[in-house]
Order: structure tokens, then sequence, then C-alpha cells
């Protein structure tokens, strides 16, 4: 697909693996210079290679993204090399590992500030160069689990409820700055992740295809394509929308 992003920079966190890492390709692939930010920083060189490998350009970074500090460092050395900042996209995150009953206060913490804080430093650290630009595309992951459909995770579904409300004001707030700021919920999606521990148990992957309605299993690749699409003009007028990537398993 052409959505015109050649010469275009972007931010893309959780890009060691999973999702961030597919999306920080797909941008890359459309002519995005991307630095591919990531906790596991020999995980974002790895993803930094295969896209230098592939053609595109990329850079490395690592990022706590519960850290302002690191945050600005970030956004100045992108400012530095490149002179502005267009997309960011806010990808990173825990996976869920509790219920209401076991859940304590540090894994609360957890998934709030590995979520819902990260979104926010993200976003208020890039905020100023796109205000100043009158430019910007903010993509934040956000998920399925923030209208209460998947029980028993209060964490993970407090934080993603969070994202989601935090992207709806950021983009009132920020539209007349010309700046979209959007968000992607994802449904069940196949990641090391989501592998990890659930889908390669046995029967799981089965049990999952049959709860979705579209009767397939999603990929990284159908989450990608979204926040491509939401970081490019040709979403120039879509402003504080959620895209639901779930296969149907939001319908109500």
């Amino acid at each position: 697909m052409d959505l015109q992003l050649g010469g275009k920079t972007a931010i893309v966190t959780g890009a060691a693996s999973g999702m961030g890492k597919v999306i920080a390709t797909l941008l890359a692939g459309e002519g995005v210079e991307v630095w591919a930010a990531d906790i596991n920083g020999e995980g974002a060189k790895a993803t930094v290679a295969d896209l230098v490998a592939a053609g595109g350009k990329a850079h490395a970074a690592t990022l706590d993204v519960a850290n302002r500090t690191q945050w600005q460092a970030l956004a100045q050395s992108v400012l530095d090399a490149a002179g502005k900042i267009d997309i960011l996209c806010n990808v990173a995150g825990p996976g869920a590992k509790t219920g209401h009953l076991d859940t304590d206060d540090a894994e609360w913490e957890r998934q709030v500030s590995g979520h819902m804080t990260g979104v926010f430093m993200g976003c208020t650290t890039v905020l100023p160069s796109m205000i100043e630009r009158k430019y910007g595309k903010i993509v934040n992951m956000c998920s399925f689990t923030a209208h209460g459909i998947v029980s028993n995770i209060p964490g993970y579904c407090a934080a993603f409820g969070g994202i989601l409300a935090y992207t709806k004001d950021l983009a009132r707030f920020a539209a007349p700055h010309n700046i979209n700021v959007n968000c992607v919920s994802p449904g069940n999606i196949v990641t090391p992740m989501t592998r990890d521990g659930w889908l390669d148990k046995p029967g799981a992957m089965e049990a999952l295809k049959k709860s979705m309605p579209i009767d397939r299993i999603g990929l990284p690749e159908d989450v990608a394509y979204w926040f491509a699409v939401l970081a490019s003009d040709r979403a120039k007028h879509v402003v504080g929308i959620e895209i639901n990537v779930s296969g149907g398993q939001l319908i109500s």
C-alpha cells in the first residue's frame, strides 16, 4: 500500500517483538524513519538490524515507558537527528498475570505504569514539538478489554479503560493543533506474549478460533495495518476514534 509516509519520522514503543515490531517494520517499509524503542534494548537493536537489512531507516533506543527522563532523552535524540517527530505509536505494555483476589499493589502498579502512565508520558513528551510544528499523529495501543469483555484481569482492564478515555480527551485537545490522536483496540492476537503460558497450551489455539465470529485468529499484521493508516494523512480527518480489531469478539 502507498500511504505517502515517505520522509516521516516515528517513535514506536514495544518494538523489540510482537505487535510493536510488526508496526515498526510496516512503517519502515512505507519509508518512515523509525526509532524502535523497548525496555529490552538488545531486542530493539535486533529489530533495527532487520529493518536496516530490508532497506529501511531505523534506530534503536532502550526505553522504560514509565520513565519521564528516558522519554525526554529519546525525543531529544529524534529531534537532534531529524528535526521533527511526526508519529508516535505507543505500543509497549506488560501482559496480564493476576485476577481480582491475587492482584497485589505491585502488580496493579505494574499494569497502570506499563500501559496508562507510559502512554501519558509518551504523549506529553512529544506534544510540545508537534504543537510547535502544527502537525502530528499519535496512535495508542488500547484493547477490547477496555470494554470489560474479559473478566478477572483487573489491572489490565483498568489500564486500557484509562487509555481509551485519555485518548479521546487528548484528541479533543490536540485537534486544533492539526494533531490526530486515535487508538487501536485488538482482541486476542497471536504474539509471543499471548503464546507464553496460554496459546501454547494444548487446544488453546483451537478454542480461541472458535471464539472468533470471523473464524480466523488475529495476527499482528491485522493490527499494524491500522496503526499505519492512522499515522498517515489518509486519516487526516479522523480524530479521537477507537478502531476495534477483534474479529468480532467485541460484538455486543
